[in-house]
């Protein structure tokens, strides 16, 4: 059964009115006890609706089912009624048991344009899902969300376009919990269907795992059309970074020989912790996606009744769903990984570095220079061979402030 407290808004505004309904659904908590089948918060779609589920916390403990039932699973004539939808600031709790449970948190099937932001997800076992057979979105987006310890992430089934920026992935699952990745690209082959997943993208992300399971599972070859994959943030506690296409496992090397996430880094995020997932520092490996996704997770916000709140990317944009703002001191490494030289950006003049030195993992220092406000050009000796080094600003007068760099080998 369902207990819901809080402020519940549910307005309905006449088709003749408007040409379509209007359903907000804002500032409500929901617990759902079922233990069983639930089909949780099923959205009204007989009519076209502009619909928006904004700031709301669910939680259930259901073995199947759903938590969000925004879309339908099948082709029928109420496909298509949830066009455009917004789904944002909310947060999704699994609390069940059952270890086979495969209930979809954040459903969406068949409705087009989607945006899907600043949501966290703890333990869903299928997170966030876009569904259909072979409809293209354009406008629609997932990003900016938290998802921790899915069975699966997202699932892109059947569904062109589909875009995944920003998003933050952690699980500690083994290979023994689940056969899934934390995003999952498939066609949907549902009731005689055979919908292929093209056209998927995939930017400025984090992926966390603690044990190999994949972090990008493609089922069949022919949803790499259109496909692209970078400027993302891996990282595996145990190993290397896993891929996954047409059943065979690729490491992170592999994967980038296939022309994906060529400017993606492996390098541990540091996050404060395990549960809001703030990185210590920037995490300045991301590229520029518009204005439209400008902003993100501020390292501040949290979820409950108003909007989570959010900092603008800079000119260098940071990977994953949390961003730092400019404030403070602030070493911006670009590019990195580097070659030849990398450059180092200080905007704060208030608490003023001077020095920089770049240490190699046994603390030796390999290299010190001079720095000054702005942009700083660093030539990295041809002596220092391919790794990780760690940058450090120095003054006499502040605590030292590092970040990482990763060294390539030069040709």
């Amino acid at each position: 059964m369902f207990k819901v407290f809080l402020f519940f808004l549910f307005s309905f505004f006449p088709s003749f009115l408007f040409s379509q309904i209007i359903l907000t659904i804002e500032g409500t908590v929901v617990v759902d006890t079922t233990t069983g089948i639930s089909n949780g918060i099923n959205i009204p779609r007989e009519q076209r609706t502009l619909f928006t589920y904004r700031n709301n916390s669910v939680s259930s403990a259901n073995s199947a089912g759903y938590m969000l039932q925004a879309g339908d699973e099948i082709p029928q004539i109420t496909n298509n009624n949830l066009d455009g939808g917004l789904i944002t600031g909310n947060s999704f709790t699994w609390n069940g048991t059952n270890a086979d449970s495969w209930t979809h948190a954040l459903f969406t099937g068949y409705n087009l344009n989607v945006v899907i932001k600043y949501n966290y997800l703890l333990n869903t076992p299928n997170g966030i899902q876009r569904k259909s057979n072979g409809m293209t979105d354009e406008s629609g987006v997932i990003a900016y969300n938290i998802i921790k310890n899915p069975r699966v992430g997202i699932v892109v089934k059947g569904m062109n376009g589909v875009k995944i920026f920003n998003n933050t992935f952690y699980s500690d699952k083994t290979s023994a919990h689940t056969p899934r990745g934390l995003i999952d690209i498939h066609s949907n082959t549902d009731r005689g269907l055979n919908a292929v997943s093209t056209g998927s993208k995939i930017f400025n992300n984090i992926f966390y795992t603690r044990n190999q399971i994949p972090n990008i599972k493609i089922y069949e070859p022919e949803c790499l059309r259109d496909f692209e994959s970078d400027y993302n943030v891996f990282w595996c506690e145990s190993g290397e970074p896993l891929f996954e296409i047409g059943g065979r496992k690729l490491t992170f090397a592999e994967w980038q020989a296939m022309g994906f996430d060529k400017h993606s880094v492996v390098l541990d995020p540091v996050f404060e912790d395990f549960d809001k997932f703030v990185p210590l520092e920037r995490l300045d490996y991301g590229i520029n996606l518009g204005s439209f996704f400008q902003a993100g997770l501020s390292v501040s916000a949290r979820w409950g009744t108003t909007d989570p709140e959010t900092t603008f990317q800079s000119s260098i944009w940071q990977a994953g769903a949390r961003i730092h703002d400019l404030s403070g001191p602030e070493l911006t490494l670009y590019p990195n990984p580097a070659v030849d030289e990398f450059n180092v950006v200080i905007r704060d003049s208030v608490r003023y570095y001077n020095t920089i030195k770049l240490y190699d993992l046994s603390g030796k220092i390999v290299l010190t220079d001079l720095i000054y406000m702005g942009v700083n050009s660093i030539k990295i000796p041809r002596s220092l061979p391919a790794g990780i080094y760690q940058v450090t600003l120095e003054s006499d007068h502040l605590r030292r402030y590092t970040r990482k760099l990763i060294v390539v080998g030069r040709k």
